[in-house]
């Protein structure tokens, strides 16, 4: 005889799940319909041969994501590409880099979890959504279309199993709240939806992996050094090309470390020189933003306002004030989001095992004279190098040059995923996991143990909103 004090049920859930890609991650076109990223395709030389583009200087690049030489950043100039094919397009899967597709392939296919809520069996189907963005644009712009992708899931799902053939799911069945799953600048991009437009209550919890927090001092190295493999084709490989390009853009600038970024020593101070073996100057003292990002004169800042727009302002004058517009942008987000983090239901995975920069240091690569002169110019050299020189006399033709010194950057040397450092987790929410099996950043949610994490956290999220439901 049954036991009338036990609860027994029978469950179907449908959960929403919404993935956020990173930077780079979207296919973008412009505002004449040519599609200007679409890495991932069937071959390397068969994209770029069809985008009638040169990639040779930086002022092409500049073109392709900003405009001409007249024009500096618009947020309408750049939208996401979506492939109409495949049947894909409908849930925003053909905006997507193609390298997620395997993820969220699997995860779609995750047909009917079963778990044990109390004494009720819930069977659960994810269904798996993405949201591609303008990743040139600031995340708090892909944040307000997200709100729209989230106003219409609900309904339009509970429509769907209404009317699903598969008669049986449709019994005792419920829609829940999406859950948003992000990699990398997404993960700001669903911090900027929650926590700066307030849609927390819209969406049961938000799982991060491989998230920059609080930015990372990759995009100082990649200003200065440019970026490395496929990235390089369109922001660019070396200093030159990234500061006119990713220099014009408030998404990229959002990567920077904001003012509590900590390395994965805890230290504040990421920007270091170093003369020998001791380290002479630390930053930011106080304030990145003044020290590092609008600093203009000294040689260890990030801008070169010379590069900003090397067709239309050689002199970077105008460009610079342009750039300062954008980086208000990038500043302000990072304020807001320094008031109020995180949705309350976070969890996060980030990675510990590939060498990755949490500060860059400047090293002192030889001494070439006694000291440098008080004339000191300076030439840069775009592969993360820096001559500092002066001259006796005048620097004219005739002058002689007397060289100070050289400086390099230093190679990474803190835990991460040769991207994002391990302080981006270890320091910022008590639900944060590492995982060491060495994944590679843009491939993060390939790795076997970030994904059974992710499933185990989605499972998780479900039997909360079911047990409260119970009781």
């Amino acid at each position: 005889m049954n036991n009338p004090s036990v609860k027994y049920c029978y469950r179907n859930v449908v959960v929403p799940v919404i993935f956020i890609p990173g930077i780079m991650g979207s296919r973008l076109r412009n505002r004449d319909g040519d599609v200007v990223w679409e890495p991932g395709i069937d071959g390397w030389d068969q994209f770029w041969n069809t985008l009638d583009l040169s990639f040779s200087d930086a002022a092409s690049k500049r073109e392709l994501l900003i405009g001409g030489e007249q024009e500096y950043f618009k947020s309408d100039y750049l939208e996401v590409a979506h492939q109409p094919d495949g049947g894909i397009a409908d849930r925003g899967w053909g905006g997507l880099l193609t390298s997620y597709l395997p993820f969220v392939r699997w995860l779609d296919n995750k047909i009917f979890e079963r778990i044990e809520v109390q004494d009720c069996s819930v069977r659960v189907r994810y269904e798996v959504y993405a949201h591609p963005y303008n990743w040139t644009d600031s995340n708090l712009e892909a944040a307000k279309r997200l709100e729209e992708l989230v106003n219409r899931i609900t309904a339009e799902l509970t429509e769907k199993y209404d009317n699903d053939i598969l008669r049986e799911f449709k019994y005792n069945q419920q829609v829940l709240k999406p859950i948003l799953l992000t990699h990398s600048m997404g993960g700001l991009v669903a911090r900027g939806y929650t926590q700066v437009l307030g849609k927390t209550d819209t969406v049961h919890g938000v799982i991060h992996g491989a998230m920059p927090t609080h930015g990372s001092p990759e995009l100082y190295k990649r200003m200065r050094g440019g970026f490395e493999g496929v990235a390089s084709y369109a922001l660019g490989a070396n200093q030159a090309e990234v500061t006119a390009t990713a220099g014009n853009c408030p998404g990229p600038l959002e990567l920077a470390p904001n003012r509590v970024h900590q390395g994965a020593d805890g230290r504040r101070d990421w920007l270091r020189i170093s003369d020998g073996n001791a380290v002479v100057k630390t930053l930011p003292v106080s304030d990145p933003y003044i020290e590092i990002y609008e600093n203009e004169n000294d040689w260890w800042r990030l801008i070169d306002k010379m590069l900003l727009n090397p067709g239309g302002d050689k002199d970077g004058d105008k460009a610079f004030q342009h750039f300062k517009r954008v980086l208000r942008t990038a500043r302000k987000f990072h304020a807001d989001l320094e008031r109020d983090p995180f949705h309350p239901n976070t969890r996060m995975f980030y990675g510990t095992g590939r060498q990755t920069r949490d500060h860059v240091e400047w090293q002192s690569a030889r001494s070439l004279g006694k000291q440098i002169p008080d004339n000191v110019t300076e030439s840069v050299i775009s592969d993360g190098r820096v001559v500092l020189r002066g001259y006796n006399g005048s620097p004219d033709a005739t002058a002689t040059p007397v060289y100070g010194r050289i400086y390099e950057m230093a190679g990474p040397t803190a835990p991460g995923d040769g991207t994002v450092h391990a302080g981006s987790g270890r320091y910022v929410n008590e639900m944060a996991v590492p995982i060491d099996d060495g994944f590679e950043h843009q491939g993060a949610f390939d790795s076997r143990e970030a994904r059974n994490l992710t499933l185990e956290w989605l499972n998780q999220m479900v039997g909360e909103i079911v047990s409260a439901q119970l009781t």
